[in-house]
């Protein structure tokens, strides 16, 4: 099932456009609403914009509402400042998953359990002197056979798009599937 996501995550690759940042948050218990998470942000409702009001910032991010949790999209360079206003959505009581890639074919993943978290990196994978990139998987290490085939080895080359890989991970884990056609429609979308 995992690889059949990795397959379908593969085909939609050139739909997503040269950077993205993707998140994903589910609260253990209750309900994230969008009002919740734009307060988690930062923001305050005076800062969202109807997604039908025209035109869009180019650096705005979208949340949509999935469920109990909240999907963000930003469609802007994956940089530190950007990360950090999602990353306030994990904490204590969320599952919060996070992806992103450039154009220079850079991709990150990080998930926070709580207080347990993991990173993966592209398209070598992070490690230190005497941590392997293993290691820093987290609660990501179930997945550590799909990893090995996202990177080069010296007998092969990889055989799983690192990106497909990262968003299948996130499906499996949080139970949200990144669907074009029914992302966009979700209503309410508002956009900060």
């Amino acid at each position: 099932m995992l690889d059949e996501a990795v397959a379908r995550y593969a085909d939609m690759l050139d739909q997503f456009g040269e950077d993205m940042a993707y998140t994903v948050t589910v609260p253990d218990s209750g309900v994230l609403t969008i009002d919740d998470a734009v307060r988690r942000m930062g923001y305050t409702a005076t800062d969202l914009q109807d997604p039908d009001d025209l035109p869009h910032p180019g650096d705005s991010i979208s949340l949509h509402q999935v469920g109990a949790g909240i999907v963000t999209l930003d469609w802007v360079f994956p940089v530190p400042e950007r990360r950090q206003m999602t990353d306030r959505l994990g904490g204590e009581g969320f599952r919060h998953w996070y992806v992103a890639f450039d154009i220079n074919g850079y991709t990150s993943m990080h998930v926070r359990y709580g207080q347990a978290e993991g990173d993966l990196e592209g398209p070598e994978p992070a490690s230190g002197p005497f941590t392997p990139w293993t290691e820093l998987l987290g609660p990501l290490s179930a997945y550590v056979g799909l990893f090995n085939r996202c990177y080069d080895s010296e007998e092969a080359d990889a055989s799983v798009d690192i990106v497909a890989a990262c968003l299948a991970v996130v499906e499996a884990e949080s139970g949200v599937r990144l669907d074009w056609s029914g992302l966009f429609i979700i209503s309410p979308s508002l956009v900060i």
